[in-house]
């Protein structure tokens, strides 16, 4: 569902952290994505029930446990900064573009919240359109990384893609396509963490 716009927040990330390395920062935007691809696959979650996922509380969890493991414990802090961003960027997605309302606190709480924008998709679509010119054009990306983010929310309208699929393609087609632009805004004498890059 839409897994480029997550990827897309990737480069407003990569923006304000030039120096946290590209591949960090797609796989905190998709984290909770990537989680819900493993606890659906092991017969947790689906589509419309996504408590642990997805719920607010476990990804503001999610978001102080890795400040606590990267910013505290490893001392990078930049680093930890990006995984906030990215994984709180994606739960305000979320909150707009979802089905299914997402739930305040796993189990807990039956209060759900989420405007449940791609209900209607092709309004979701055009939202999520939107916003994915606007994280190309802060992120300053070439035509083929326009032309892919286009491409792949367009293509939601057409066949929406199973979501591992669509994550995986999201993530290879932001990374592949913005390492020229990405590299320009590091500073060749801080970067982090070079395997990621």
């Amino acid at each position: 569902m839409l897994a480029i716009s997550h990827a897309a927040t990737a480069l407003l990330v990569k923006r304000c952290w030039p120096d946290a390395p590209m591949g960090w920062v797609l796989v905190c935007v998709e984290l909770p994505g990537i989680l819900w691809v493993a606890l659906s696959a092991a017969g947790i979650e689906d589509a419309a029930y996504m408590p642990y996922s997805h719920s607010l509380a476990t990804l503001l969890a999610l978001s102080w446990a890795l400040w606590l493991l990267v910013g505290t414990l490893l001392r990078r802090r930049a680093l930890a900064a990006a995984a906030v961003a990215g994984i709180l960027a994606h739960l305000g997605l979320d909150l707009v573009l979802h089905l299914e309302p997402l739930a305040v606190v796993p189990f807990l709480s039956p209060v759900h919240v989420g405007l449940s924008l791609y209900a209607t998709p092709p309004l979701a679509i055009a939202a999520a359109l939107v916003y994915g010119l606007l994280c190309w054009l802060v992120f300053r990306g070439g035509k083929t990384l326009l032309a892919a983010i286009v491409l792949l929310t367009l293509a939601q309208l057409v066949y929406p893609a199973p979501l591992a699929i669509d994550i995986a393609v999201a993530m290879a087609a932001v990374w592949y396509l913005s390492r020229a632009r990405a590299a320009e805004l590091e500073h060749p004498n801080r970067r982090l963490a070079r395997a990621f890059a």
